[in-house]
């Protein structure tokens, strides 16, 4: 018994009921590696054109006499001397074909092998090429576009791996010069999807790096896909009023799910039988949970919404909800106007909310939106901190004049106290209360509105000591700004417009400091102008020996060698002031989560 005769004719006749292909096997050819190729064509048909030729496919096919058929996939030994041909070619498929002693019944088995799995599998082998190494193949299809399919992938990722059979081998881990990956098949025009994606669920692929000049190299094998996701870019609306700009599609095997908002989706089933399951979730942040709550009230009050055009429906069933729904929009809404009366800027985290925070929510509600006193123990202080999930707000609590057991809360920003201050004689000077915040209290707080401390400090009239308390100010945010990392942007900007106003405006601040201060401000989000060099260099003109003025000049204009011999110059203590100083966040190795330049 021929068995290499008899395993040749089997994949021979599989591959003859095909429209793409052209098998050329032969049992007794000659070639090392090889028993003859299948030209694989664009356009099905019994009769091909020469220019719909895509390419020859080398193959191998080994057959045996085995008497169990029924297994789903082999191993099978090839010698590494045939892998290391198989690359040099570019790829090769390799049969397997069992059969009864009778040849009554058979099974074809089948392995791709192409130059990314072959380059692995030779990558660190140093041994005998004459040994073997075991590969897994799997049963080969009996349907001809299954068998089409198989051909016009192999052939079109041969294509797409010649550059990878001189290459070195990459992978995800590569370091690769390149963002950009991708995938592709090619398929029979028997075969559709509903989506192009759809084809990885029941066939492997590679995925490639796209290299300058459009090579790609492949760097991943994928057997089949599980699932896959994307975002598209459509309006999800109601009545012609946009809620979301997109949604993202989760698609599997057996299911379709389509998101949107932070808890919104509605599921698919491939099974037509089975109905649409919409669900709706209340997650994520405050903003986030409001949004959603009013796109589900005014989709069930409508009782259907559009997405990407095409209109969802919903029954009487599911509109029953609406009612609670409304209830938690409600909710929700009373939280948010709670957060906004304290000018609260960051976005309250619901997960995280717990039942002492839901109290402080409802004392914080009746004390500023209902005006009600609240009781609660008298502190020496009338400024308190209020923590509220993620949050940490600034309140002033004052006690009632008709019973001390009863406060007053207000927001910080806005509360109806006359402030002063003393100064070194006990004098009573006016003054603003946001002159009380230090680096720690801005990093700290979310509810501090910079808006209304430019209008406050400028509506107080000038002295000497609020002066020195401005610049204190000023200084403070520039160290919170240096210690966020220069993430929060709002401080810089207040800052850059404090000092501009004290360089324009008082009378108290030495010129020199007023400058370098408004400059150093100004320097943290942009290169100085050359009138602005100019104006530093002109201080270093009239500095009078001052030497923390010039250290202070020179840091600015970039020039920290100068500003080093002026700093060692010195005396130690002013040495460790300087350090403290914001300006210092210029010094090379400095520390850079310290601010600015004041009046010593």
């Amino acid at each position: 018994m021929d068995s290499e005769k008899i395993a040749t004719n089997h994949v021979e006749l599989a591959i003859s009921k095909t429209g793409h292909l052209v098998s050329h096997i032969n049992s007794n050819d000659k070639e090392p590696s090889w028993d003859g190729d299948v030209e694989v064509y664009k356009k099905s048909g019994h009769v091909h054109a020469k220019a719909d030729l895509i390419l020859k496919v080398p193959v191998q096919v080994k057959g045996h006499i085995k008497p169990n058929l029924k297994k789903k996939s082999i191993k099978y030994s090839i010698q590494y001397s045939d892998l290391r041909n198989y690359l040099y070619v570019g790829g090769t498929i390799f049969f397997v074909v069992y059969f009864d002693k009778e040849d009554e019944h058979y099974t074809i088995y089948y392995v791709g092998l192409l130059p990314f799995d072959l380059k692995k599998m030779l990558k660190d082998y140093k041994g005998d090429f004459s040994k073997c190494k075991s590969i897994e193949l799997k049963v080969f299809p009996t349907k001809k576009e299954d068998i089409d399919d198989i051909f016009l992938n192999f052939a079109h990722h041969m294509n797409r791996q010649r550059a990878a059979i001189n290459s070195a081998l990459l992978s995800f881990d590569s370091d690769l010069p390149t963002n950009t990956i991708s995938l592709g098949y090619s398929t029979s025009a028997a075969k559709h999807y509903d989506l192009p994606l759809d084809y990885f669920f029941d066939h492997e692929t590679y995925i490639y790096a796209v290299l300058p000049q459009k090579v790609e190299l492949p760097i991943a094998h994928l057997d089949r896909i599980e699932l896959f996701s994307f975002t598209r870019d459509a309006p999800i609306s109601i009545d012609s009023k946009v809620y979301f700009e997109s949604y993202t599609v989760t698609r599997s095997k057996s299911s379709t799910v389509i998101r949107f908002g932070k808890g919104i989706q509605m599921s698919f089933s491939t099974a037509q039988s089975l109905p649409t399951k919409f669900n709706f979730t209340l997650s994520g942040t405050l903003s986030e949970r409001i949004k959603d709550a009013e796109f589900m009230v005014a989709a069930l009050s409508a009782h259907h919404y559009e997405i990407n055009g095409g209109k969802i429906a919903f029954s009487e069933a599911d509109c029953a909800n609406l009612p609670t729904l409304q209830k938690k929009l409600s909710f929700l809404l009373d939280v948010k106007k709670t957060l906004e009366a304290v000018h609260a800027t960051a976005d309250l985290d619901c997960s995280s909310l717990s039942v002492t925070d839901n109290t402080n929510l409802s004392i914080l509600r009746a004390a500023l939106i209902d005006k009600e006193p609240i009781k609660m123990c008298s502190s020496q202080s009338l400024l308190r901190s209020c923590h509220i999930a993620n949050l940490e707000l600034l309140l002033w609590v004052v006690p009632t004049e008709e019973n001390s057991e009863y406060h007053n809360i207000y927001d910080f920003n806005y509360v109806p106290l006359i402030y002063r201050e003393f100064d070194k004689n006990d004098k009573e000077y006016p003054s603003t209360h946001f002159v009380m915040l230090n680096k720690d209290a801005m990093l700290k707080y979310c509810n501090i509105d910079y808006n209304a401390l430019l209008d406050a400090v400028q509506h107080v009239p000038f002295s000497e000591d609020y002066s020195h308390s401005l610049n204190a100010l000023l200084l403070e945010m520039l160290k919170a700004y240096d210690e966020s990392k220069n993430s929060r942007i709002e401080l810089l900007s207040t800052a850059t417009t404090l000092a501009l106003w004290i360089k324009d405006s008082d009378p108290y601040t030495e010129h020199p400091i007023a400058i370098l201060n408004y400059l150093q401000s100004v320097k943290r989000s942009r290169i100085l102008t050359s009138t602005e060099q100019a104006e530093i260099l002109s201080l270093i003109e009239v500095a009078q020996d001052n030497e923390s003025i010039y250290v202070g000049a020179y840091l600015l204009l970039d020039n920290p060698v100068a500003a080093k011999i002026h700093f060692d110059k010195l005396p130690e203590e002013s040495q460790k002031f300087f350090e403290s100083c914001p300006i210092y966040h210029f010094m090379p190795n400095g520390q850079p989560t310290i601010s600015a330049l004041t009046e010593g």
